[in-house]
């Protein structure tokens, strides 16, 4: 079974075999206006139980697989995620880091919150 961490624990640098688990905030389309609206990605804020707030970002080609999930307030237990450096000009919280969801990911509502050890 993966490791639970808090947000504050994740290391940028790829791929993360941990599982967080963190309540969705709010969520919001990013779109291009320049090529007439295409979806780029939904952007997130996303905060765990030591109350840190991270930004979590699903691309326009994953969004399918994971869109029917998403409700503003819901607890979720995050895996097989990528962790990448946020853009100074794009940073959404305090976080430099930003949760990249991937093929791996796995997104499941929780109904039962359990903290890291």
């Amino acid at each position: 079974m993966a490791t639970r961490m808090f947000f504050s624990y994740l290391k940028s640098g790829g791929k993360c075999s941990s599982v967080v688990e963190a309540r969705l905030l709010r969520y919001w389309e990013a779109r291009n206006v320049k090529r007439g609206g295409e979806l780029m990605w939904v952007d997130m804020l996303m905060i765990d139980v030591n109350a840190t707030i991270m930004q979590a970002t699903i691309y326009a080609n994953r969004l399918p697989r994971f869109r029917s999930k998403l409700a503003a307030g819901k607890m979720y237990s995050i895996s097989g995620f990528d962790v990448a450096r946020c853009a100074q000009s794009y940073r959404l919280s305090d976080s430099p880091l930003l949760i990249r969801f991937n093929e791996l990911t796995d997104f499941e509502e929780l109904t039962q919150s359990f903290s890291p050890a």
